[in-house]
């Protein structure tokens, strides 16, 4: 009986080697953590100075790329600020001048008072005040704040 226990003791030490602290039997044995890594040509095998210069120098344009366009986008927003800017200074002085010449021609019906005109005409009622962004005259409705 003693030979058919020392050979099960003898395979079941070569799996085990010795018990485990926790007691928990189904527990792989650690393996070193550079045998988990699997080793290709690839991987195995160091970069040129070449290659790794030729990579350095994609890197390089990649980012210079990316940079111009960037910068590219960076622009566009200025020119679209600048120029609906320049849109809505256009756009005060168009109608200041057009309100002007409906005062001018109100003028010639002075003689109407507040109380005769109807709503439509006291809609047209406008004042002046300067725009504090493009320090232009323009006309807003009496009421505005």
């Amino acid at each position: 009986m003693s030979p058919s226990v020392s050979s099960n003791i003898g395979s079941n030490s070569e799996i085990m080697k010795g018990r485990t602290v926790s007691g928990r039997s189904w527990r792989q044995p650690k393996k070193r953590a550079s045998s988990i890594v699997t080793t290709i040509s690839l991987n195995a095998a160091s970069k040129s100075w070449e290659q790794r210069h030729a990579e350095k120098e994609a890197q390089k344009a990649t980012a210079l790329l990316e940079k111009e366009l960037k910068e590219q986008t960076r622009q566009s927003i200025l020119d679209k600020k600048a120029r609906k800017a320049d849109q809505e200074k256009r756009r005060m002085e168009n109608e200041f001048k057009t309100a002007s010449r409906q005062a001018q021609l109100m003028g010639k019906h002075s003689g109407l008072k507040m109380k005769a005109m109807n709503k439509k005409q006291l809609r047209q009622i406008k004042k002046t005040r300067m725009n504090t962004k493009t320090g232009v005259l323009e006309y807003v409705p009496a009421y505005a704040k």
